[in-house]
């Protein structure tokens, strides 16, 4: 590897500049040349008379001619010979580079490397900053530890280039290519990487502080331990890329794609993933506090240990999503899809799931309290072991869901759909389930003390053994019901229907039975 000093780089790329000059001036006559002939063919012909006078004076001249021709074009084709050689001389030089050159440590600041080959090149140490490299290839060229802060990389070739800890701060690689480029501990802050090309790249610890990377391709990079604090990855390919103890925090990641990417330990804080796909990602206690992933689709990824507080998932789909002990506390799943998601031991405290859709959701465990799912879709949805407590639940769909062992104290049911839905064991104390739902569902052992169920509907219910003390039952339809060894003591039963309900045991001391219905009831004295 030949070594160099920058007055011997300077000559060199004087060299290349003319030999770009040359082979535009060659290019350029030929294009003329065209036009020039374009031009004739287009001219006005020429008259009968013109063409006769012409003709005749060929003639008359055409015996002088004889007699010199033979001497003029000896002389012509040694010309036109000498010509052919020098221009066949100029397509064969070897176009002047710095291919396999030692460059290593060199101040090359402020150099014209426009277009110039460069492959393989040592330039470590090298000082590059606000040197012309556009156009440049780069490809395998050693620049670790070099300055190319302010440099312009744009179109530039540097792929498979060793750039460890070198500093990019402020340069311009629009267009570029880093393909497989090592950029561990890269200074980069604050660059241009728009249309870049990164595929397979290598960027641990580097710092990506507000850089601009609008429309590249990040695909299957390494940004393990990299910092990238309010930088621009709107529109960015990221699939299979590594972003372990990754610092995204307050980034723009919106329309990105990050399919089947990683997540561990990543800080994602207030960052923006608004409409991006994050289909199969896998996120493993990472941070996405305050994130905006409105219209995101997270579907069939994997959320354990994630921190999503007052996180934005409005309309996002998570379908086959599968949340596992983490933190959703207040966050907005307005409109959200998470049919079939796994939410097991998730906390969705003060969370907004209004009409969300939970279809055949797996929920067992889920800390609800407070939470808003009014209208939601929840049918065929296990929320064993779920706190509802003091949820609001009007107007959701909870048709064949799974509530045993939940606790929906306090919990708005307002007008919900509870038909064919097991509530074994569960709390309703307190609970408002007027006008609701409950058909054909299961209910026994469950806590309904103090609850309101005005009009509700439980054809062929089971109540067995049920705590009704004090609930208020009027104008509830209780037909078919089984209330064996029910407490309705105190409870109220105004215009409410118990016919044919089975009532055997059933404990209705202080209860009010006013117009009550309780034509053929099973074990009911009056």
């Amino acid at each position: 590897m030949a070594e160099m000093t920058r007055e011997e780089v300077e000559e060199r790329l004087d060299e290349y500049a003319a030999y770009r000059a040359i082979k535009e001036a060659h290019e350029d006559p030929e294009e003329i040349s065209e036009e020039d002939s374009s031009e004739d063919t287009e001219g006005d012909a020429p008259s009968i008379e013109d063409e006769d006078a012409e003709i005749s004076a060929q003639n008359e001249e055409s015996q002088d001619g004889e007699e010199s021709q033979d001497g003029e074009e000896s002389q012509d084709g040694e010309e036109s010979q000498d010509g052919e050689e020098s221009q066949d001389e100029t397509k064969t030089s070897p176009v002047p580079s710095l291919d396999d050159c030692d460059l290593s440590e060199l101040d090359l600041s402020g150099l014209n490397f426009l277009g110039i080959s460069m492959n393989k090149a040592n330039l470590t140490k090298a000082i590059l900053n606000r040197a012309n490299l556009s156009k440049v290839s780069m490809n395998k060229t050693n620049l670790q530890e070099a300055n190319l802060a302010d440099a312009n990389l744009s179109e530039a070739d540097l792929a498979d280039a060793n750039c460890c800890r070198a500093n990019m701060e402020d340069a311009n690689f629009e267009e570029s290519i880093l393909n497989g480029a090592d950029l561990t501990e890269a200074q980069l802050e604050r660059a241009n990487l728009r249309k870049c090309k990164l595929v397979g790249a290598t960027l641990i610890k580097s710092n990506l502080n507000e850089v601009t990377c609008g429309l590249a391709d990040f695909s299957r990079v390494d940004l393990t331990d990299a910092k990238a604090q309010g930088a621009d990855f709107n529109r960015v390919k990221l699939s299979g890329a590594n972003f372990t103890d990754a610092d995204f925090s307050d980034s723009r990641l919106s329309m990105a794609v990050f399919f089947e990417a990683t997540f561990k330990g990543t800080n994602f804080n207030r960052a923006q993933f608004k409409g991006s796909k994050l289909v199969k990602s896998m996120f493993t206690d990472a941070c996405l506090t305050r994130a905006d992933l409105t219209g995101a689709d997270l579907s069939d990824a994997t959320l354990k240990g994630t921190n999503l507080l007052r996180a934005k998932l409005g309309g996002a789909l998570l379908r086959r999503t599968h949340l596992t002990d983490s933190n959703l506390q207040e966050a907005d799943l307005n409109i959200a899809d998470l049919t079939h998601a796994q939410l097991k031991m998730v906390e969705l405290d003060g969370a907004n799931l209004g009409r969300v859709k939970l279809n055949n959701a797996s929920m067992q465990k889920a800390q609800l309290t407070k939470a808003n799912i009014s209208k939601g879709k929840l049918s065929g949805v296990d929320l064993s072991g779920a706190d509802l407590s003091g949820s609001n639940m009007r107007g959701t769909d909870l048709t064949g869901a799974k509530l045993i062992g939940v606790d929906l104290s306090r919990a708005d049911l307002i007008e919900a759909v509870l038909e064919n839905a097991q509530i074994k064991n569960s709390f309703l104390t307190g609970a408002d389930i007027s006008s609701a739902n409950l058909n054909n569902s299961d209910l026994e052992e469950s806590d309904l003390s103090g609850a309101k169920l005005t009009k509700t509907q439980l054809f062929q219910a089971n109540l067995k053994g049920a705590n009704l003390h004090r609930a208020d039952l009027e104008h509830a339809n209780f037909s078919q019901a089984k209330l064996p060894q029910a407490n309705l003591n105190g409870a109220k039963m105004a215009d409410a229907n118990f016919s044919k309900a089975d009532l055997s045991d059933a404990d209705l001391k202080g209860a009010d039975t006013t117009d009550t219905d309780f034509s053929s009831a099973k074990g009911y004295k009056a």
